[in-house]
């Protein structure tokens, strides 16, 4: 079977579960004195073209990546971009993890091997295990993600479902055509479906239909496609003298996303990894995102709380509905692919307001308390304002679901915008090029349509808005541009500037609240 990695980009986004910043703040609370992310050294393993590396390298000047991949193509585009960005503290490289040698590339704080685990022969997994243990320095970190029984049998049956359509063609394109007309034969057949299973599926096409088309091809079609029990990949790491920390999603260790019978059956199971394998058989996880370190590292297995406090937080979160900061009713919080999340202590509720009007700002735990404790009181609800341990429980709860973002370093940028608003060279390059996302302050991916794509490549700094606003009508004038409400065919005139006004000054909020904009 021939894989597409030549013929077909994989699209790479930063995946900000992998940054140094978030692996070190969870390797503190389990006792590692993992590296500040300010001065490290990060390999990552299948690298693509860099869009998960390069970003990490921007922004942490003092830091060295080394990205290694096996696709030359791939390589080529992503030393393109170092090359522009004139980056010095990145190397990607083409090579093959086989021949990868620990004396050859040194040791390194973090090692991050994402979509690459399940997807490769025996060999190579045995490979990436003793790199990890080989070049991981004492108190280094390892991220590993990959396939996970039992859930991915369920995944599994789409696989099998189009590798049997794509049988007898050939070609990245073509056989990308004949998979979806094949997930829309089965969406189609699938209508009115009442068993769990069908509409399982049904959700998964959904989601494949709508994915970019590097994403099927390479889950779904790759030649290798492996899944494990988590105990089959515990037993495969220690073989390797690494040990188990945590999960990047760190609720998942936590019973209490268990139903009660749930948790009453699996409570006599004292073995937390062995609990862990438990949970997955009772929530059929088909994914993991594990982090390890070396085996001789002491280890607290409970987490610390009180390090936790020690954080300087983000969380890129919008209210819905009304603030209710004075008793405990639930509010709503959205995250940015709107995943709801129930916030129900008051002054929770005030601080993840505070972190949405100031991000990418990142408080420490006492400025946060002190402005929520400030906040909530002023709203009447001054009977809940010390309620310290109360308020440490439900942030670190919404921590671990990585509604709120922990970090060791703080990020001192305000979401302001200048006169003459721009872009830093990373985001303007990436909208230049024709990426569909670029990558945030905060390493996450911020989606583009071509609107926003066109406003980013002009943020040189030359312009005010009031000169980009213009410069757009003229351009939407022309049909250069089209304006992403699509009002434009009803607005002209004063219209139509209005209309590109309100859109250019929604985007060029966003754009600071993301830390694309560059402070002057």
């Amino acid at each position: 079977m021939v894989d597409f990695y030549d013929e077909l980009t994989y699209e790479t986004n930063p995946f900000p579960e992998t940054h140094p910043s978030n692996l070190a703040a969870l390797g503190r609370l389990f006792g590692i004195q993992t590296t500040s992310p300010q001065h490290c050294r990060v390999l990552e393993l299948g690298s693509a073209t860099g869009g998960n590396l390069i970003p990490m390298a921007w922004h942490l000047p003092h830091s060295e990546f080394v990205g290694v991949e096996l696709s030359a193509p791939q390589v080529s585009i992503g030393q393109q971009v170092v090359s522009a960005l004139n980056l010095t503290n990145i190397r990607l490289d083409v090579g093959d993890i086989l021949a990868l040698q620990a004396a050859d590339i040194g040791q390194f704080d973090y090692i991050i091997a994402h979509g690459v685990y399940s997807w490769v022969p025996m060999v190579v997994r045995e490979k990436i295990l003793q790199l990890a243990r080989q070049c991981l320095t004492p108190h280094g970190l390892a991220y590993i993600s990959y396939n996970l029984l039992p859930g991915w049998r369920m995944r599994g049956s789409l696989r099998d479902l189009l590798l049997h359509a794509t049988r007898d063609v050939a070609g990245a394109e073509a056989k990308y055509r004949t998979a979806i007309a094949a997930l829309e034969r089965l969406q189609h057949a699938l209508q009115g479906a009442a068993a769990d299973s069908q509409h399982y599926v049904q959700k998964e096409i959904t989601y494949l239909l709508g994915s970019h088309p590097s994403y099927l091809l390479h889950e779904y079609l790759a030649g290798e496609n492996n899944a494990f029990l988590f105990s089959e990949f515990l037993a495969d790491a220690q073989r390797h003298d690494l040990q188990y920390v945590c999960e990047t999603d760190l609720y998942t260790l936590f019973d209490t996303t268990l139903s009660t019978p749930a948790q009453t059956a699996l409570a006599d199971i004292d073995d937390p990894l062995e609990h862990e394998q438990w949970m997955d058989f009772v929530q059929m996880r088909a994914f993991r995102k594990s982090v390890l370190c070396r085996a001789d590292v002491p280890l607290e297995r409970a987490v610390d709380v009180d390090v936790f406090t020690t954080f300087f937080y983000s969380a890129n979160l919008r209210l819905k509905g009304k603030e209710n900061l004075n008793n405990l009713k639930p509010v709503i919080f959205l995250t940015p692919d709107n995943t709801e999340l129930n916030v129900v202590h008051p002054l929770s509720k005030a601080a993840l307001l505070y972190l949405q009007e100031v991000h990418p700002y990142t408080p420490n735990f006492d400025e946060l308390y002190a402005h929520a404790a400030a906040r909530v009181a002023q709203a009447g609800g001054k009977a809940f304002a010390q309620a310290r341990s109360e308020f440490v429980s439900e942030l670190f709860s919404l921590y671990s679901y990585r509604g709120v973002y922990g970090h060791l370093s703080p990020c001192l940028q305000r979401p302001t915008v200048s006169e003459r608003p721009q872009a830093n060279a990373l985001a303007r390059l990436q909208a230049e090029q024709g990426w569909e996302s670029v990558a945030s302050i905060r390493h996450q991916a911020l989606s583009l349509d071509r609107f926003s794509s066109r406003l980013l490549r002009e943020l040189d700094g030359s312009r005010t808005v009031s000169a980009l606003v213009a410069y757009l009508c003229a351009e939407v004038s022309v049909g250069n541009v089209t304006i992403p409400s699509g009002k434009q065919a009803q607005a002209t005139g004063k219209g139509l500037e209005a209309e590109i006004s309100k859109n250019v000054k929604h985007l060029l909020t966003v754009f600071a609240r993301h830390g694309l904009l560059v402070q002057v």
